[in-house]
């Protein structure tokens, strides 16, 4: 293993439940690590991209993203830990080879696939786990610049390279593929999606470039799985998509020059079976400037979809017979609700009053009956009486975080965070629900000038008004949010890090590292905010009782005024003492004993729990069963030999005639 001057782990002990009271700058840096390429220290375009993370079934992490490199001399690092080799490369910068790998909570590497030909499309990469351990993949790739004649290849996690069969004659272009990988980092299948390159005289009737080459047909920019295993994906289309034997043709795209900077095409989602086989696809009617499916989540049944819509004033919009006019031809924030036979439910716009809005890095997540859409942008909403804009109005981004009504996507609240800073770039890239119930968000900085500064910050909101009621700067001098990902106590966040040897430095941390090149990574952090939403919990009552009948104990957790109180009951021997969902606790069966633990455990944060020893007394009552005595009352509990068979009720019909406790008095059916 080749050992780097620049070793970035930094390991903490974990923090106590005491740091509840300092909020959110009690957190505690875990460990941070860069992907870079050997020379990044001292050669400038020698940068690294990050993508997108998803949580592992094992609780590890999938990060992918791009790491330059100009030749297989060179090595691309994890830290201080060698993953893969660079590429040969012929051009001016560098090749920006794929970088997928799986690493466990603590920043180990387990496996990495990497290209050995051919580059990936700048925050194109995409990845969501599978029911098998293993995951999938959603790439846009092409040849590397000198190297057409190569094929592209990958070198999986097990030591197997994949070539694809590609050849190109002439100028490079992208095509996306899908990848099924194993939990192990073998590569199963690979699915392309071709993007046409050559641009017709029909339908693209304004072309104007010498060359009729489309270099970048497709835009690959949101993947999603459902529970049956089918995947989603989704994003722009310029030229016609084959699939199989199935072929999509673009629309919107009559007016482009073939200038590449050019905002023209059409979003699309496709369907494809668990093993990348085509079933449906989804694309939208109308004459939109530009369309992009920007994410897609899968929630039960249910398929949301995020896009960003431009150049629409006044004509209809049309996605699976779902219309909207638009108002004006500014930005669109477009969301649906779709089920995944891909029919939609619902279509909404949120129109701009700001002209040539545009949003970068959006993001949306959809928790519990919310979805937040997030990215930084120059932009206006307005949502009830409020219009939400740049303030000042001269700042060209600003970081949006704005909140909907899952059920029917009307906007609810929102939020807009101005710098201060000239040219900063500030936008929120992830948000969850924590463990006390407050949503938590993480808002990424990006300068063009070391002398500006830049941050990561963390930020507490009240999740009814979107009020920051608490923020920590987890780093300073990072840039380009690209994914977050919150699991128990730990967060972990993914983004591109550095700007020509600024400083980077990580809370609560003696961290610290500089790179000539811009380099992306993973650090990790606990936030005891989530950790420790609950102060204590206890049982009414003494650390021993003894019952005769069923009881209801009674948990009290603090603080009182949580947004999520929940206790969970468990026994130690529920074959002996049973504990219902409402602490109900009874003998279960006399013949095995008569005593048990009983504990009451916080749903939202399991290291908080309070316990007793119950003991079910037969001096009385149960064995004493040979009395006569009838009785009835309301709300009876009925036992036998103390199980409960009947609760909450005045009539006995239906049980077995023979003798019973309710309401501690014996009862005889007969």
């Amino acid at each position: 293993m080749k050992k780097h001057y620049t070793f970035m782990m930094a390991l903490v002990a974990s923090a106590s439940l005491s740091m509840a009271a300092q909020g959110l700058s009690g957190t505690q840096t875990l460990w941070a690590k860069q992907i870079v390429n050997s020379e990044s220290a001292t050669v400038q375009n020698m940068t690294t991209q990050g993508s997108n993370m998803a949580l592992a079934n094992d609780g590890g992490l999938f990060i992918v993203g791009q790491a330059g490199s100009s030749s297989t001399a060179q090595n691309i690092l994890f830290g201080d830990e060698v993953i893969a080799q660079g590429t040969n490369y012929s051009g001016n910068s560098a090749n920006q080879g794929l970088v997928f790998s799986k690493i466990g909570a603590d920043g180990t590497v387990a496996w990495t696939i990497a290209s050995t030909n051919g580059e990936v499309g700048s925050n194109e990469s995409y990845v969501a786990v599978t029911d098998d351990g293993g995951a999938v993949l959603f790439i846009n790739m092409r040849h590397t610049e000198g190297h057409l004649t190569d094929r592209i290849a990958l070198l999986d996690g097990k030591g197997v390279s994949h070539e694809i069969d590609w050849d190109i004659d002439g100028e490079r272009c992208y095509r996306a593929f899908v990848i099924k990988v194993d939990a192990n980092g073998g590569i199963e299948w690979m699915r392309d999606i071709v993007a046409n390159n050559y641009a017709d005289a029909e339908t693209y009737p304004e072309w104007t470039q010498t060359s009729h080459n489309i270099s970048q047909g497709i835009f690959t920019y949101a993947l999603a799985i459902d529970n049956e295993g089918n995947i989603f994906v989704g994003g722009r289309m310029c030229a016609a998509l084959t699939i199989g034997d199935v072929t999509i043709q673009p629309h919107n795209v009559s007016t482009w020059n073939g200038n590449a900077q050019t905002s023209v095409g059409n979003l699309f989602i496709v369907k494809l079976d668990a093993n990348g086989n085509y079933l449906n696809h989804l694309v939208t009617e109308g004459s939109a400037t530009q369309e992009n499916v920007r994410a897609l989540q899968v929630v039960g049944n249910k398929l949301y979809m995020f896009a960003w819509i431009a150049g629409l004033g006044g004509t209809e919009f049309s996605l699976g017979g779902q219309t909207v006019t638009p108002a004006t031809v500014n930005g669109s924030l477009c969301v649906a609700l779709l089920d995944t036979n891909l029919n939609v439910e619902w279509l909404k716009f949120h129109e701009s009053t700001v002209s040539g809005s545009a949003w970068q890095m959006p993001t949306m997540d959809v928790i519990g009956d919310k979805i937040y859409l997030m990215g930084t942008a120059k932009y206006g909403l307005t949502i009830g009486t409020t219009n939400y804009t740049n303030q000042p109005t001269n700042k060209a981004r600003q970081s949006w975080l704005v909140q909907l009504n899952a059920d029917n996507g009307e906007a609810m609240a929102c939020t807009v965070l101005a710098t201060g800073k000239m040219q900063m770039q500030h936008g929120f890239f992830g948000a969850y629900e924590g463990q006390d119930g407050s949503l938590y968000a993480i808002e990424r900085g990006l300068t063009p000038s070391a002398s500006f500064g830049s941050d990561l910050i963390l930020y507490k909101f009240n999740p009814a008004t979107l009020e920051i009621t608490d923020q920590a700067q987890l780093a300073l001098g990072s840039c380009d949010g690209q994914s977050l990902i919150a699991h128990g106590t730990n967060l972990y966040v993914m983004n591109r890090w550095g700007n020509k040897n600024e400083a980077i430095s990580f809370i609560n941390s003696d961290l610290t590292y500089a790179y000539s090149a811009f380099t992306w990574g993973v650090s990790a952090f606990q936030v005891p905010e989530t950790a420790s939403g609950v102060e204590s919990i206890t049982i009414d009552g003494d650390k021993e009782i003894t019952i005769q009948q069923p009881t209801t104990l009674v948990a009290t957790l603090l603080p009182a005024n949580m947004s999520n109180s929940d206790i969970i009951w468990s026994s130690s021997d529920p074959s002996v003492i049973s504990v219902d969902e409402n602490g109900l606790v009874a003998l279960a069966n006399r013949a095995t004993g008569n005593n048990a633990i009983i504990t009451a455990t916080s749903a939202v944060n399991p290291n908080m729990k309070a316990s007793v020893k119950v003991t079910y007394s037969t001096a009385t009552g149960l064995n004493d069963l040979n009395s006569t005595t009838t009785t009835t009352r309301q709300n009876n509990v009925y036992t036998i030999d103390g199980r409960i068979v009947r609760t909450g009720t005045t009539n006995t019909q239906g049980l077995p005639a023979g003798l019973y406790i309710a309401g501690g008095k014996k009862v005889i059916v007969k």
